[in-house]
């Protein structure tokens, strides 16, 4: 989401494919691989004179285990906390230093750290991420310092937030086998757990060459970058891939319902359906559901349950996609005048009506047009053509993937929401929440 930039003109471009039948879009992409195992991924783009360099590292939260839930967050805290050569909190001072901008993310499935360098410092960026992919230190002061930031952002986010928290609980409500089951930000009494030892099993695991993606998108040569890739990250051990998550989540065959114990001042309504995989031929169908339920003024639960309805301030929802089944949320934010139950009544309503009645052409329509525009503004930025490469090659299983998104939307069929709706947005496969300004010591059903 980060850098979108709109334009008219890039308006006019989804347009133009969608009544062209919506071609797949062409990006010059090289791929290959160094001997250590190490992905290299480049996309030239020549409109501004920098370039955007990510490393993709395939570890997230769900290949933690249930003992140390938050090590893949606060590694990610750890990686700016100094190496061989450079010192404690100097990296991202050191982009900073020649004009570019640094930061780094943690989710279920990947770590991702990313930065935007003028076109001269390419091979700098490249020579300080091999620097902490091979030469990380990692003292008890440093895990002890880190702990505490970590274990802060999750009560600020999430443990102090009525909606964070009941975001947590949708997870482990919905998920009873599956490491989705708790979210990137970890869990206290584990966060304490992590020792320095636990920390370097966990870098000789995961931070590995054949474990990550070097993604360039930038103002310069595929020369330049296989000469930078391999002078800086040739030389880094070779070592095999890691352990993936076998689990697999039994079928849901219930409707769940949990009333939160926790006070808040709004009353929600969170749902959560399960979905497949993002590589599965149903995402593109569910990209299209989730847009016609939410996205913008005229979406289907804004429409119902704010603008017509008067039930609630806020309704929608999104799609998590993820490597292995995700979920599809849906939500209502209402006043503490606002009815509960039939706020509930109305969403899940709304929601089965997709496979109830089919969807009109023109509002089929209208969504893909909303999606063609979303999917080419993020291909417009260095940082969105690198995060869409990379999300790809490891959560899609093909860099190029994502070229194709526009084709398979503007396939869709109303014929094929229905389906897809029936299939997956059943009552006994969806599982909610209630928080309310009353419903706090109330229990589960």
């Amino acid at each position: 989401m980060r850098e979108m930039v709109r334009s008219l003109s890039l308006v006019a471009l989804a347009l133009c494919a969608r009544e062209a039948g919506a071609a797949p879009v062409k990006v010059e992409l090289k791929e290959w691989r160094l001997k250590n195992g190490l992905r290299v991924l480049f996309s030239p783009m020549r409109q501004v004179p920098g370039v955007n360099v990510q490393v993709w590292y395939h570890v997230g939260s769900k290949d933690e285990g249930r003992t140390v839930r938050g090590i893949a967050h606060l590694f990610e805290h750890m990686m700016f906390k100094g190496s061989r050569h450079v010192p404690p909190e100097q990296h991202a001072r050191m982009v900073a230093a020649v004009g570019g901008s640094d930061n780094a993310f943690t989710t279920q499935d990947v770590t991702v750290y990313h930065s935007t360098v003028p076109k001269p410092y390419l091979d700098f960026a490249l020579k300080l991420e091999a620097e902490r992919m091979r030469h990380l230190h990692l003292t008890e002061h440093t895990i002890k310092s880190e702990r505490e930031v970590v274990k802060e952002e999750k009560r600020m986010r999430l443990e102090n937030s009525p909606i964070g928290r009941a975001l947590e609980a949708i997870h482990a409500l919905a998920y009873t086998r599956h490491p989705y089951s708790w979210t990137p930000a970890g869990d206290l009494p584990d966060l304490n757990r992590v020792t320095v030892a636990m920390c370097k099993s966990f870098y000789g695991t995961y931070y590995v060459p054949a474990n990550a993606a070097l993604v360039v998108v930038g103002d310069t040569s595929e020369a330049e970058v296989r000469a930078s890739a391999l002078r800086h990250f040739a030389a880094i051990p070779s070592a095999k891939e890691p352990p993936r998550v076998q689990l697999v989540e039994p079928p849901q065959t219930s409707y769940r319902e949990q009333v939160a114990s926790w006070p808040s001042q709004l009353n929600v309504v969170l749902g959560a359906y399960h979905v497949p995989e993002a590589r599965s031929k149903e995402t593109a169908t569910l990209r299209v559901i989730s847009a016609l339920l939410s996205a913008g003024a005229s979406s289907r639960l804004n429409q119902a349950l704010v603008r017509k309805g008067k039930l609630a301030v806020a309704a929608g929802g999104f799609l998590q996609s993820l490597e292995h089944p995700g979920l599809l949320f849906i939500y209502a934010l209402g006043l503490p005048s606002h009815d509960l139950a039939k706020m509930k009544e109305q969403l899940l309503a709304e929601v089965d009506r997709l496979a109830q009645e089919p969807v009109a052409a023109k509002e089929l329509r209208k969504v893909k047009n909303q999606l063609a525009t979303s999917a080419l503004t993020r291909l417009r930025t260095m940082s969105g053509l690198a995060h869409e490469i990379g999300r790809s090659l490891v959560i899609d299983g093909d860099a190029r993937a994502f070229q194709d998104e526009a084709k398979q939307i503007d396939a869709v069929s109303a014929a094929e929401v229905q389906r897809v709706a029936r299939t997956h947005l059943a009552r006994q496969n969806l599982s909610v929440i209630l928080l309310g300004t009353k419903t706090a010591g109330k229990g589960e059903r």
